[in-house]
């Protein structure tokens, strides 16, 4: 008899379950995997069931499937009538845990899966394969996710008081009454939505000084755009192309001037008033203010989004782009509008205090232990994409995700729309 190939899935987030599921699905030999992953199988360390309900999913959840059902169907079954957008991640967790489970009972009597919650200390390439942590296997998937520590965070600096993160390993004492924030993205909002209720200040700070632009109400159609454009976005070959095809894109919306957009599409738009224009953003996304270039910028870049995508994977990596993408984030991928409307409640009872927020010097003086006092300093930067993961360097070792961001942009763990490369992988793997 045949021994079952060894396979190792280094990270078991939505990717992980993913690969899982492939493989349940188009193996044509015996198979032994192995799912290494601190947190639970399935649900990885971002959608882990025991985080605060009040963390939201940040995109849509009719995005979200695998192969046995959609987020909202599971709800449904599951008593969720109200059946939200945007529902807390830890319910995303629960699905995605299911999944896994179904997903792990569909393998055959031959096969076997198991979930070793532990990191992975070192990965080798021997004369026959791989050894991961001294255990032999013939194929190694690496489908880690977001990095949860990057030289630049503040933790690895000295200060004179308590620095933490906000997620894995955090040490935020139970309720502060002064938060200092390095960071107004939507790390800052999930500080905002678990310490918003307990806490007297929370002081935003970031070098923009500035907040995300709120995402559209999903109940509301999205913009479209015409063949033309898209066959444009298509045969962008660099930043300057791109910029042209998101001007008329946004052009088509409303009639903006080529001016108003261009300061978009650098980051040079920034009226002074960070909290208007959130607002304003927030109106925009319900459908009470007019588009403004910002939320136009910001649906082009959406709705051309798989045409660029499309074009680093066939043609290579679009030159300037990743740059581009990095300033556009903050026009095209922010809060959902229920999130944001928190934060601006927060900010209208005074809870929220943006005296700060371009002040980054501020974070300087509170290492130092100056600046107005506060009780802990949350680092809510999360690591820059496109950071090499642990093993990537391993010859041999596939590695899928958000490590690859530089040469291949879109990895959302929870949307299997935008890249084939998990499916394509199972089925090079599963037919030796």
């Amino acid at each position: 008899m045949t021994p079952p190939l060894k396979i190792a899935i280094i990270g078991g987030g939505p990717r992980g379950l993913w690969a899982v599921e492939e493989l349940s699905e188009h193996t044509s030999v015996p198979v032994d995997i192995t799912v290494f992953d601190p947190y639970p199988a399935g649900a990885g360390a971002v959608y882990r069931p025991d985080q605060p309900r009040c963390w939201r999913l940040n995109v849509t959840s009719s995005i979200v499937t695998t192969q046995r059902d959609t987020l909202d169907a599971w709800r449904a079954r599951h008593g969720d009538l109200d059946l939200d957008p945007f529902p807390p991640r830890a319910v995303v967790g629960e699905y995605l845990i299911d999944c896994w489970n179904d997903a792990v009972r569909r393998f055959p009597p031959d096969s076997s899966v198991h979930h070793i919650a532990r990191r992975v200390a070192s990965v080798h390439r021997t004369d026959t394969g791989f050894a991961v942590d001294g255990e032999t296997f013939d194929h190694v998937l690496q489908c880690t996710g977001h990095a949860h520590d990057h030289p630049g965070a503040l933790t690895h600096q000295r200060s004179r008081v308590p620095v933490t993160g906000l997620y894995w390993g955090a040490t935020v004492p139970s309720q502060p009454r002064l938060i200092g924030v390095r960071g107004a993205a939507l790390t800052f909002i999930d500080v905002c939505l678990r310490y918003g209720d307990t806490a007297e200040t929370i002081y935003p700070v970031s070098r923009s000084g500035r907040f995300m632009e709120v995402k559209p109400d999903p109940a509301r159609p999205a913009p479209t755009f015409s063949p033309a454009l898209h066959a444009q976005a298509r045969a962008a070959r660099d930043a300057d192309a791109v910029r042209e095809v998101l001007v008329n894109a946004a052009q088509s919306l409303r009639d903006f001037s080529e001016e108003s957009l261009a300061e978009v599409l650098v980051g040079e738009d920034f009226t002074g008033d960070a909290v208007a224009e959130f607002r304003t953003s927030l109106a925009v996304a319900r459908g009470e203010h007019a588009l403004t270039p910002a939320a136009a910028v910001g649906a082009a870049f959406r709705g051309l989004f798989q045409e660029f995508v499309d074009t680093h994977a066939q043609a290579g990596p679009i030159h300037g782009f990743v740059e581009l993408a990095r300033t556009l984030e903050r026009v095209a991928f922010g809060p959902p509008p229920v999130t944001a409307d928190a934060v601006l409640s927060l900010i209208d009872s005074r809870i929220v205090d943006t005296t700060y927020l371009g002040r980054p010097d501020v974070i300087d003086a509170w290492l130092e232990g100056h600046g107005p006092h506060i009780d802990v300093l949350i680092d809510a930067t999360i690591a820059p994409q496109g950071q090499p993961a642990p093993f990537q360097d391993v010859p041999g070792v596939v590695t899928i995700g958000r490590m690859n961001e530089r040469e291949l942009p879109g990895h959302d763990s929870l949307n299997r729309t935008v890249h084939s490369d998990i499916p394509q992988w199972a089925e090079k793997v599963g037919h030796p």
